[in-house]
């Protein structure tokens, strides 16, 4: 492929955006994947600053020219999405991809399907990302099969939009998932794996994307660093993230899980 028509197209993975950090005893998940909205605005005028366009999953395969390119998604489907990501993606004229569990829709701190629909009437995605967030690769066929179909259908048919993207929860997924997830009909699979994907990634077949995790420690100068894929900062990047990865794999996912509520005091 012509490398003009392969441009890079960095993944960015973030979870809940809020006008100020939590305390200890409120969170869902780690404290780190909780950024303030002041710093969700810098890192989105930063990317517009330096010419970079956003584009939804289903766009990507249709890039006809070279360019700067990012893809915005958001785990989880929390309820500071709608109230302060949105604004700051409408003001920027930047376009995103949500993924939701569905179980948890219109429950505390969870987007409403009313606010899902406002989403996706303002040129936004919305994905799946299962029915009840558990990990993939503990369940049985059956088990992860429901997860997929249903939560496909229930977004299609309340939104009335067409659902073809898969973030694993938990980035908890193996041959055995993207399997099952390429029968239900999913298209592009989302992990929390630090990879560079470019226009090819998308084509790829089964399409399985990695994804750069934002926290609130990620700084303005490391977003950057990331997105025009400097060697030294991704290599950090992927070496935490396999070291994390191995631990679990040790472990196991069920235990890891039970640690990290723990660890961070997660309701």
């Amino acid at each position: 492929m012509n490398k003009t028509l392969n441009p890079k197209v960095p993944v960015l993975m973030y979870h809940e955006v809020l006008p100020a950090l939590l305390e200890q005893d409120q969170h869902f998940m780690t404290p780190l994947y909780v950024i303030t909205s002041e710093i969700f605005e810098n890192h989105i005028k930063i990317l517009a600053e330096r010419g970079y366009r956003s584009l939804l999953l289903e766009d990507v395969p249709r890039i006809s020219a070279d360019g700067n390119y990012v893809v915005i998604t958001f785990d989880d489907g929390l309820a500071g999405n709608y109230r302060y990501a949105l604004p700051i993606l409408k003001k920027y004229g930047f376009k995103a991809t949500f993924f939701v569990a569905v179980g948890s829709v219109s429950s505390d701190r969870f987007m409403s399907w009313a606010e899902l629909k406002e989403l996706a009437e303002n040129g936004m995605s919305v994905q799946s990302h299962t029915m009840s967030h558990r990990p993939l690769e503990t369940l049985s066929d059956d088990e992860i099969h429901t997860e997929l179909h249903e939560s496909r259908q229930a977004i299609e048919q309340r939104l009335n939009t067409t659902v073809s993207a898969l973030s694993f929860p938990h980035g908890s997924y193996n041959r055995r998932v993207v399997k099952i997830a390429e029968q239900v009909g999913y298209r592009f699979m989302c992990t929390s794996n630090v990879t560079r994907t470019y226009r090819s990634s998308f084509l790829e077949n089964p399409c399985v994307l990695g994804r750069l995790a934002v926290t609130h420690k990620v700084s303005a100068k490391q977003l950057v660093a990331w997105v025009d894929y400097n060697n030294a900062e991704l290599l950090v990047a992927a070496w935490s993230k396999r070291a994390k990865n191995l631990f679990k794999r040790i472990i196991g996912v069920k235990n890891y899980s039970r640690l990290y509520r723990i660890f961070f005091n997660i309701k």
